[in-house]
C-alpha cells in the first residue's frame, strides 16, 4: 500500500463519470496540486484536480463528531451512493433539505448543474406535502428548507407551497432563483413574503452583462438589480450566489463582495460556488477549467484584502 510519503494523502471512494461504477480512489499530492486519482476497469485511469494552492489540504482535514438523523428511512444494502435515502450509514443529520419542485426554467444557461428544462411534469402540491412530512419525520423537526428546481418561481402556487411549509412548522424557508420573475412582478414578491418566505438565494454571477451573457446567455445585470430592489422593498433577506468559472468571472470576486456589502443588511452574504461539471456544460473540462477552494480564498484575499487565513474548515 502506498503511503503519504509516496504522495498519497488519503484513500477514498469515487464513481466513474461514464458508467457510475463505484471505484477505489486516492487523493495524491503532486507539484501542481492535489488530484483525485482512480481507474475504471472499462474506461481506464482518471485524474482530476481538486485542490490547488495554499492552505495545505492536510490543514483542512478536521475530524467531525457524528450527529446522525433522528430516524432512518432505508436499510443499508449496497452502500453509498446506491442506497438512496437516509440509511444507517448517514453520519450527519439534515440541516437543510433541498426540494426540486419543478424542472421547468425560463433560462437556457450554457452552464446548469441541474440540466433543467427536460419536460418532466411538476410534482403535485400533495406530493410536496408528503415530502415535508417525510423530512419532519426523519429530522425530528427544525430542518431548514430550500425550494429549488429548475426555476421554482415558474410555479404560480409557490406561495401556497411556502405557506404550507410554514404551517407544518419549518422555521426557515429559502428560495433558490434566477430572479427573473422577482424583477418583473412586485406583487408576486409580496405574495412570497406574506406566505412566510425568509430568504432569497439569488443566482448572481457578476456585476456586468459580459459575465451574464457568457454564463446565462442573456444580459441580466439590470434584472438582477431590480430583483434585489423588489425583494428589499418587502424586507426579504438575500444571499448572492455566483458560480465561479475560471477566465469568466473569477476576476470579479471582489466586485461581487463589494456589491453585496453596499446593499447590506438586506444582502446577508455571498455564497461562492466553484463551477461543477455535471448537468449541462459546453465541453468536457480540463484542470485549467476548474477552480478549487484555495483558489477562491486567494481570489478573495487578492481582490478585497480579506486575509485567506480567516477562512476555516467546517466541523
Amino acid at each position: 500500500m502506498m503511503t503519504e510519503q509516496d504522495g498519497v494523502l488519503a484513500h477514498t471512494q469515487s464513481l466513474c463519470p461514464h458508467c457510475l461504477k463505484k471505484l477505489e480512489a486516492r487523493r495524491i499530492q503532486k507539484k501542481q496540486g492535489v488530484f483525485l486519482v482512480k481507474t475504471c476497469p472499462e474506461h481506464g485511469p482518471m485524474s482530476t484536480l481538486i485542490w490547488k494552492g495554499p492552505p495545505d489540504m492536510k490543514s483542512w482535514v478536521r475530524t467531525k463528531t457524528p450527529a446522525g438523523p433522528a430516524r432512518h428511512g432505508t436499510e443499508t444494502r449496497q452502500g453509498c451512493p446506491f442506497d438512496c435515502g437516509i440509511c444507517p450509514q448517514h453520519r450527519q443529520r439534515t440541516c437543510t433539505a433541498l426540494l426540486e419542485i419543478t424542472w421547468r426554467c425560463n433560462l437556457n444557461c450554457p452552464v446548469c448543474f441541474a440540466d433543467s428544462g427536460g419536460g418532466v411534469a411538476d410534482p403535485e402540491i400533495s406530493r410536496i406535502k408528503t415530502w415535508y412530512k417525510q423530512i419532519k419525520h426523519h429530522t425530528g423537526g427544525g430542518c431548514n428548507i430550500q425550494l429549488s428546481g429548475g426555476e421554482p418561481t415558474l410555479r404560480d402556487d409557490l406561495p401556497d407551497i411556502i405557506r404550507m411549509g410554514k404551517e407544518m412548522g419549518f422555521p426557515f424557508i429559502q428560495l433558490n432563483t434566477n430572479g427573473l420573475r422577482l424583477a418583473k412582478e412586485k406583487h408576486f414578491v409580496q405574495q412570497l413574503k406574506q406566505a412566510g418566505l425568509d430568504s432569497v438565494f439569488l443566482q448572481f454571477d457578476g456585476v456586468d452583462d459580459r459575465v451574464h451573457l457568457k454564463l446565462r446567455g442573456r444580459n441580466l445585470q439590470s434584472t438582477k438589480e431590480q430583483a434585489i430592489a423588489n425583494c428589499g422593498a418587502e424586507g426579504l433577506a438575500m444571499v448572492l450566489v455566483p458560480t465561479l468559472v475560471p477566465g469568466i468571472n473569477d476576476h470579479q470576486v471582489g466586485d461581487i463582495i463589494r456589491f453585496g456589502l453596499a446593499r447590506s443588511p438586506q444582502v446577508r452574504g455571498v455564497h461562492f460556488q466553484p463551477v461543477s461539471y455535471f448537468g449541462r456544460f459546453p465541453t468536457p473540462p480540463g484542470d485549467k477549467d476548474r477552480i478549487t477552494l484555495p483558489q477562491v480564498m486567494q481570489a478573495v484575499e487578492t481582490r478585497t484584502g480579506i486575509n485567506a487565513s480567516y477562512f476555516k474548515p467546517p466541523g
